[in-house]
């Protein structure tokens, strides 16, 4: 059992013994800062022991003093209350996983939801030794060498778990108390070359694997900053892998990778139609972007492309209607052009304003020209970050893009993972949240695979990562505050889709198991961030598992309902997650009420095979994509028996030369009178 290394005397003792003047780790002087702070822990149990606590939180009047604590966010006295992850549990995530065609599974604990309809996806890295699936028997070409176990050729092996290849996993409920899984490797150009030759043959992020991080993010863990090699276009330094996130819009399945073309998937069997174009609004060498962000009042989702450059940056903003088709205001993208190179992943949005942060960056021209290797190329340096609002192709608010400067408080803003936006007062106040990196306690030390087997080498390649607001005023020339929500080791924070864009409540993320102190995720929390000013403090409820268990990512489901649902509480659905069991190597499905996560998962739900630690999800209710399990089953046997001919769907897929279109692209072009 997953104890807590404390009692409530010692609770009592920690709160007492709080510095009144260092609140979340900051130093506040308290001349000119009035402080509210309160600690509570609450005990229960159940399936498992829990803690549900209120956290340390502040009020803050005036600007924020220079962080003279060089932990940052680390400090504390915290880091007692529960007992360190099994880190060897927790490595074994990092295994080349096997593919699951198709599988009926049942709940081993509780109940699956008959309100529970609908589809979850999530993609993630999963292969770490190249060529560790073999190809059809009935292939033309067999590779040179088999499959190897991970470690065993570390030719073989990539040096950063980001970089492997993507697989994505698909859970179906009908409400019938079922869930219909499988899991496939995502069929990429590089994927079955590697697979083919049996070997790895995509090595330009080797170098920078191996440099020492600049500011503790160049390579962090999951998910580093440099995400792909500089040399643009298509080309072998520069590998889609197409593990970054997944997204089911307009009854169309898409793997994302910062740097390339998204690959399309079929929705039943996960299996790989291609490389697509948008229906022609991409090109073969767009640098497509890895994060999606939805809009559910025009029902409408934004994507970027950034092509970078040393001198200038052009980033283009695509918003797509609900057919999949540039919505047609404004031709449905805009072409903005940023100051020197930007290095961007994420981005969020609000009804008028697509907003990323680009972090200051030193580009070495000469190291640039010669290899643009990423590791060389660039500096990311430890300083104020530019804030980029663009209006949305059907902002409200004229002008164009609005570029401010956020203050420099002595942690990075490079390389924030964004939660969601929204506007107050008419557009003159705009608010963000995001989960925040501080890389100072990152030493840079290079790991082998299988990368980190105890918390302190873990706590060498990882950064220190809590739940941050960010507040514009753009009213008044766009000056930027900061609060911290939580200084809980967080990752992965999620709302409710149907509140994007809208004031939130509730942020639900997963958690270390130290609380503060640097730790893969966990188990899950669920942040109350509600903006009333009689209760300063945010509440906080979380669920840990088992020491040798680990969660990935929260994703929320809605209930499915009949009626109006526009009065449903924002909190009315289902967590979903995916544990991974170090203990036995496997996996499974857990389901939460979106109300009480404290009280532990209410559906546990066994894969009956190891899925690997994974990066983004996501959920559809729609209507079509509660599919039988005789669908999911047929589907998946057809595409076993097209890749048994010997030919991977994606060539089957092949190009009309005389139209430079492929199949997909011409549903996406035709879909309607087809």
């Amino acid at each position: 059992m997953h104890t807590l290394g404390f009692t409530a005397a010692t609770v009592l003792l920690v709160a007492q013994s709080m510095d009144k003047n260092n609140v979340n780790g900051f130093m506040i002087n308290s001349s000119k800062k009035k402080v509210h702070s309160c600690t509570k822990f609450k005990f229960e149990s159940n399936h498992n022991q829990y803690v549900t606590a209120i956290n340390s939180a502040s009020s803050l009047e005036g600007d924020i003093d220079t962080v003279s604590d060089k932990s940052s966010l680390n400090s504390g006295s915290s880091s007692s209350i529960s007992s360190p992850p099994d880190m060897k549990a927790y490595a074994s995530g990092y295994s080349s996983a096997k593919e699951l065609p198709f599988s009926i599974c049942t709940a081993s604990e509780g109940s699956v939801p008959a309100d529970l309809v609908g589809t979850y996806y999530r993609s993630g890295p999963a292969m770490f030794s190249a060529g560790s699936l073999m190809p059809p028997k009935a292939s033309i070409v067999q590779p040179k060498k088999p499959p190897t176990a991970d470690g065993e050729d570390e030719s073989r092996m990539v040096l950063h778990p980001f970089d492997g290849d993507g697989a994505v996993l698909g859970v179906t409920f009908r409400g019938d108390g079922t869930a219909t899984a499988r899991f496939r490797y995502v069929r990429t150009n590089a994927f079955t070359n590697e697979r083919r030759k049996g070997m790895r043959l995509y090595t330009g992020m080797d170098n920078t694997r191996q440099q020492t991080n600049d500011i503790g993010q160049s390579n962090d863990f999951p998910l580093p900053m440099y995400r792909h090699h500089f040399q643009s276009g298509l080309n072998k330094k520069r590998k889609n892998t197409s593990n970054t996130r997944i997204i089911y819009w307009s009854k169309k399945l898409l793997t994302l990778w910062e740097g390339g073309l998204p690959y399309k998937l079929d929705a039943l069997a996960l299996s790989t139609e291609g490389r697509s174009q948008l229906g022609g609004v991409l090109l073969e060498s767009s640098p497509f972007g890895s994060k999606a962000v939805y809009d559910p009042k025009k029902e409408c989702i934004l994507l970027y492309s950034n092509r970078q450059e040393t001198g200038k940056s052009q980033l283009t903003l695509y918003e797509f209607n609900s057919k999949f088709r540039l919505v047609p205001e404004g031709g449905g993208q805009t072409e903005n052009e940023l100051p020197g190179f930007a290095i961007l992943s994420d981005f969020t949005a609000t009804s008028n304003y697509a907003i990323f942060v680009q972090p200051p960056v030193s580009v070495n021209s000469m190291q640039y020209i010669m290899s643009k290797d990423p590791g060389k190329a660039v500096k990311v340096q430890n300083g104020a970050a530019l804030l980029h609002m663009i209006p949305r192709v059907s902002s409200k608010i004229g002008g164009g893009m609005k570029t401010v400067s956020i203050p420099f408080d002595g942690i990075s803003d490079s390389e924030l993972q964004f939660c969601n936006a929204f506007e107050r007062d008419g557009g003159n106040t705009v608010v963000f949240d995001a989960i925040r990196s501080d890389g100072t306690n990152v030493s840079g030390k290079k790991l082998k695979w299988p990368w980190a087997q105890t918390v302190e080498e873990f706590a060498d390649t990882c950064s220190k990562k809590s739940l941050w607001r960010y507040t514009i005023d753009v009213k008044n020339g766009g000056s930027v505050s900061k609060e911290c929500l939580s200084d809980l080791q967080t990752s992965f924070a999620v709302i409710n889709p149907e509140f994007s864009m809208q004031p939130h409540k509730f942020i639900y993320t997963a958690i270390g198991g130290m609380s503060t102190d640097v730790a893969p995720p966990q188990g899950i929390a669920k942040f109350d961030v509600s903006d009333d000013t009689a209760n300063t403090n945010k509440d906080v409820d979380m669920w840990l598992p088992e020491e040798y268990e680990f969660c990935g990512e929260p994703m929320f489901a809605p209930r499915k309902t009949e009626g109006d649902s526009e009065n449903k509480k924002e909190d009315d659905g289902y967590i979903i997650s995916i544990l991974y069991n170090g203990k036995n190597k496997e996996s499974e499905v857990i389901v939460f009420n979106a109300e009480s996560i404290s009280s532990g998962p209410i559906t546990r739900i066994p894969l009956g095979t190891s899925i690997p630690h994974g990066l983004h999800g996501c959920f559809t209710a729609a209507e079509e994509a509660c599919w039988t399990e005789d669908e999911i089953g047929r589907r998946a046997k057809l595409s076993d028996k097209m890749e048994s001919r010997g030919n991977m769907w994606n060539e089957v897929k092949s190009d009309f030369s005389g139209l430079g279109l492929r199949l997909d692209d011409f549903e996406e072009y035709f879909g309607d009178i087809l």
